[in-house]
């Protein structure tokens, strides 16, 4: 193996297109295009497995601001709510909700790891049907895993501001803060790393990327 080259070769311009296209999708023009759907996939996973629990996003408006890499999440008790829009009927009055919230960021944990696999992927040996192939496979892989990242990050901040219905003790809170933190950015890249490894090499592969140049 010619370390010289495998660097020349593949890894600078692996860092190089990596960081072209982050620094792309950090412009807002091309943040509104895959905003809705991450906004969507965010809502869907908490009101999915949090059930006694209301999620929505915080709308964007002309008195909100307009980053569109932050997923505003507003939450509140479902029987809470149904209890006031009960109180509100009866004393034929508009409902008035207070909801508790917190931020996801698309690019931590979205864009920035399905844009390292594709990276990573680009520069893999193989045919380019294969590497497609293997893109649809790592993608969804990545994807479930940033649905883990949603769901342990809303677990937490529930849990935290105390509007659900179950009692939580000091222990318990403990854990779902220690699963939340464990999804960090050293978790995720690992997991990238591990989802390349398992969808993109044949033993054929492996041993083209380290012959000699």
């Amino acid at each position: 193996m010619n370390l010289r080259n495998l660097i020349l070769k593949k890894f600078l311009p692996l860092v190089v297109l990596f960081m072209t296209l982050s620094v792309l999708s950090l412009n807002s023009t091309i943040q509104k295009v895959y905003y809705p759907a991450f906004e969507a996939f965010t809502v869907s996973a908490l009101n999915g497995q949090l059930t006694d629990t209301y999620f929505k996003s915080k709308p964007k408006g002309a008195t909100t601001d307009f980053d569109y890499n932050t997923i505003g999440v507003l939450f509140q008790s479902k029987k809470v709510l149904t209890a006031i829009t009960q109180e509100a009927k009866r004393r034929n009055l508009q409902a008035q909700y207070d909801y508790q919230g917190f931020n996801m960021t698309i690019d931590e944990t979205f864009i920035a790891p399905l844009l390292f696999f594709t990276c990573l992927l680009i520069f893999t040996p193989g045919s380019w049907k294969n590497k497609g192939i293997a893109f649809l496979f790592g993608a969804l892989l990545i994807l479930g895993f940033a649905y883990l990242i949603v769901y342990f990050k809303g677990l937490y901040m529930v849990s935290k501001s105390g509007v659900r219905d179950m009692i939580y003790d000091a222990s318990s809170i403990k854990f779902f803060q220690i699963l939340h933190f464990f999804f960090s950015s050293v978790t995720i890249v690992s997991v990238v790393l591990l989802t390349w490894v398992l969808v993109a090499f044949r033993k054929s592969d492996l041993v083209k990327l380290f012959e000699a140049n």
